[in-house]
């Protein structure tokens, strides 16, 4: 199987995507066609993956402004189920990377759930891709699976792709605060247990002073979902709790290492600019 990517520009790609997006997510979510177009002129960037003619996978992005600074919004990424687990969202990614800064962006922003470790391995330790704000109930209440029952709370997260960071794990040689692969020493910020398989939090700790930390979350969220909501409302009011508090701190979240009924966030109290090193514009790649 040979999947190749690349950008979407013309109509009857656009139309490809719709269809798409229909069958990845619901009807309801499809963007329609005149938006697409106009957004796809004007800043935007969609990308599809393909297998032969048939469109498999696609990446939806638009432009934003946040903080005095143009960037880029990565909104959707979702590929049809046969193509998932396969590394392809990985691609897809990388491939975004290279188009955005062919356009001039130099940073690339998307939300995703705390307590979703999937995509937050994807987010931190595949990508270099660094959170320090937490948005409450971002889209309010949602009744797909995925997210019905609870706040919908959001990580937005921050790709600085010119960053020396970014270009590290590019290369295959994140840092080592950034991989998450380290110090089993320093202090967590939750404590939890486990009971009839169900991971609970226990007790957190608002007065860590220490400058990393871990704060754990459950490993597999929808599987504590389906076995007892009220322990996913637990660890999504205390999650919630802990990152609001520390963000406000100055601590940013720069890896995530994964247990087997746990993963826990690593934060990490320095400059962003010491985190993500120089850009150089002359030869990133």
């Amino acid at each position: 199987m040979t999947i190749i990517f690349r950008k979407l520009v013309e109509k009857t790609d656009l139309e490809k995507l719709e269809e798409l997006e229909g069958a990845v997510w619901s009807e309801s979510s499809v963007v329609p066609l005149h938006m697409t177009l106009t957004i796809a002129k004007f800043g935007g960037l969609f990308l599809g993956a393909f297998d032969g003619d048939n469109m498999i996978g696609f990446l939806y992005s638009f432009p934003g402004y946040t903080d005095g600074e143009l960037h880029l919004c990565s909104h959707m990424l979702g590929f049809l189920p046969a193509y998932r687990k396969q590394g392809l969202g990985v691609q897809m990614k990388w491939l975004q990377r290279s188009e955005a800064l062919a356009a001039g962006y130099k940073r690339i922003t998307w939300t995703y759930d705390p307590l979703e470790t999937v995509n937050a391995y994807l987010n931190l330790v595949k990508l270099g891709g660094v959170v320090h704000r937490y948005i409450p109930d971002c889209y309010g209440e949602l009744a797909d699976e995925m997210n019905k029952g609870l706040p919908t709370d959001r990580f937005l997260l921050d790709w600085h792709i010119a960053s020396q960071r970014v270009k590290r794990y590019k290369a295959g040689s994140p840092s080592l605060a950034g991989a998450a692969a380290g110090d089993d020493k320093l202090p967590s910020v939750l404590s939890w247990k486990e009971t009839e398989g169900v991971v609970r939090p226990v007790d957190i700790d608002l007065q860590c002073a220490e400058e990393r930390f871990w704060l754990a979350v459950p490993a597999h969220f929808q599987q504590v979902k389906q076995a007892d909501m009220e322990a996913a409302r637990a660890w999504r009011e205390a999650t919630r709790e802990l990152f609001t508090h520390y963000f406000a701190q100055g601590y940013v979240i720069t890896g995530l290492k994964r247990q087997q009924a746990t993963a826990s966030y690593l934060l990490e109290k320095r400059a962003l600019g010491d985190i993500l090193g120089a850009a150089d514009d002359a030869s990133v790649k």
